[in-house]
């Protein structure tokens, strides 16, 4: 029996970026099987006077590979209208992993990702298996890791790679890509990504060229150097000849706000010579990341121990004390461009201690200074930290959102108590930037966050409110819609999103999650070729 649900009186947003249109949309086996005028009057009809239907968001940038296997209904993404998170980001994550190395990479991906005890995979084929098997409530895909392909041959060892092991890596990549990844990922300031030269990089996105498909960056350095930084992976990517996206887009550190003007007339210029550069960005003013991201790049070479036992040594400890307050411009200072300890806040922690304080806070409770109350604390805490550091202002943020090349991530970070921009973005999105301070029009929010996304994954029938593509929709309320979630509380629900649909099934239902569990892992292969990926310059 066909199952069928029609929505009728719908304010439609189709993801186009086009006008919105007065609908009735019918949705017959998961499907929208028409847009039209007049309603059909066959099957549960939904009257939605009042409220905007636009397709399911798209979360650019997840991670929630780990955090899924304890929460599998995914109502912290659901209820701001996520109906597709892609995981895999920054160039750490848990597929490829080498034999043997579960233990290490669960532990430095704990802060990040979540946790689970036993991984029953090693290949990116594998864990998109595993997540299947798990039923998730969302859709999920995942990019392939440079990092853990760099692992494969080279451990986490700081050296460049012999060809042959540059050609396994390849080999790896490659598979992945068949086994459903959609992209490489890499993260420029977390180990074993970090170690990747621009010629090994180089080869990886020859592959991605070849596959037709692109390289997505947490670059070098997002403050002081991150107009330099960012050129330079434009410029990689060009010559490999595969498409650039910037994760996370920002401008950190108050000397250098303003600076999005320089980003956005380098994207202009890579455009005139064919280069399509595309982004994803969160619209908080503050990022989060593992507290080891504070620490100067030699203090995080090795495993977890020789971190650990490096960060215990006072001779180590006065080291990272000088290199943070000399600041030689050698490498990405984040506490320099948080300002202050103050402006350094601890979100999660394996203990459950400190969450909530800042570093500053720290120091005075211990009676230490602030360099040598982070070092305790990550030792103790076996390097499983995370912070929020407050280093962004409104201006870049709003001209990031204006561009149409961008599209919306959450870049949510699950445990203690997160950035509210795990519970929260979407709404924010809607409420503040669109509603309150138009900075930018509500079609063309809902392009950034679920049309403009399909198009850079090549997804053929998603991200739009189109006939014959699948019901992945959120309805809401746009004179009611925001984020509750702050920093204080940041796992409180958002206001305004009234239903969701992931593949044709209710997964929210008047602003309630229902349980059902209908996402699907998507993978690059399935109704995919390599040969659809709309033209990213029509817009």
């Amino acid at each position: 029996m066909e199952n069928r649900i029609e929505f009728r009186n719908a304010r439609v947003y189709d993801g186009s970026g086009g006008s919105p249109t007065k609908r009735c949309i019918q949705i017959t086996d998961g499907r929208i099987e028409r847009v039209g005028q007049e309603p059909i009057g066959d099957g549960q009809a939904i009257d939605l006077s009042g409220a905007a239907v636009a397709p399911g968001f798209i979360d650019m940038h997840a991670h929630s590979e780990l955090h899924l296997f304890e929460h599998p209904n995914a109502s912290e993404k659901l209820t701001q209208g996520i109906t597709l998170e892609i995981l895999g980001q920054d160039g750490i994550s848990v597929a490829p992993i080498p034999q043997g190395t579960q233990d290490e990479w669960a532990n430095r991906l704990q802060s990040l990702l979540g946790t689970k005890d036993e991984w029953n995979w090693q290949s990116v084929e594998g864990f998109l298996d595993a997540l299947e098997a798990l039923s998730p409530a969302v859709n999920c895909a995942y990019y392939t890791p440079h990092g853990n392909l760099r692992s494969l041959v080279a451990g986490f060892e700081d050296r460049p790679l012999t060809d042959d092991e540059l050609g396994r890596i390849c080999d790896v990549l490659d598979t992945a890509i068949d086994a459903g990844a959609f992209a490489m990922s890499k993260g420029m300031i977390y180990p074993p990504s970090s170690h990747g030269h621009d010629s090994e990089l180089e080869s990886l996105g020859k592959i991605l060229a070849s596959r037709d498909t692109f390289m997505v960056s947490h670059v070098w350095n997002e403050s002081d150097r991150v107009v330099e930084s960012i050129d330079r992976f434009v410029s990689l990517c060009e010559r490999a000849g595969c498409q650039p996206h910037v994760s996370h887009l920002k401008v950190a550190g108050e000397e250098n706000w303003g600076r999005s003007e320089e980003i956005l007339s380098l994207f202009d210029d890579a455009n005139e010579r064919g280069v399509h550069v595309t982004f994803d960005q969160y619209p908080w003013t503050a990022g989060s990341t593992m507290l080891t991201a504070l620490l100067p790049p030699w203090t995080r070479a090795g495993e977890t121990d020789a971190v650990t036992s490096r960060l215990a040594d006072p001779e180590s400890r006065e080291r990272i004390q000088a290199d943070i307050e000399s600041d030689d411009g050698e490498w990405e200072n984040l506490a320099k461009s948080a300002g202050s300890w103050d402006n350094i806040l601890i979100t999660a922690t394996d203990s459950g201690r400190a969450e909530g304080k800042t570093l500053a806070e720290l120091s005075v409770e211990r009676k230490v200074g602030p360099v040598e109350a982070m070092c305790d604390l990550l030792v103790e805490e076996d390097l499983a930290v995370t912070m929020a550091d407050f280093v962004m202002d409104d201006v870049d943020i709003e001209r990031f959102l204006a561009d149409e090349r961008g599209t919306i991530c959450t870049d949510g970070i699950f445990g203690g108590k997160p950035h509210p921009r795990a519970v929260g973005t979407y709404p924010r999105l809607l409420g503040r930037y669109v509603r309150e301070r138009d900075s930018l029009s509500l079609s063309t929010a809902i392009y950034k966050a679920a049309g403009h996304p399909a198009d850079v994954l090549g997804l053929p029938d998603r991200g739009r409110v189109w006939e014959g593509y699948v019901a992945d929709l959120v309805i809401f309320e746009p004179e009611r819609v925001q984020s509750n979630a702050t920093y204080d509380n940041p796992m409180i629900f958002s206001d305004g999103i009234k239903h969701v649909l992931v593949n044709g099934e209710f997964v929210i239902e008047n602003g309630e999650p229902t349980g059902v569990r209908s996402g699907s892992v998507l993978r690059s292969t399935d109704e995919w070729d390599g040969t659809n990926r709309p033209d990213l310059r029509s817009r």
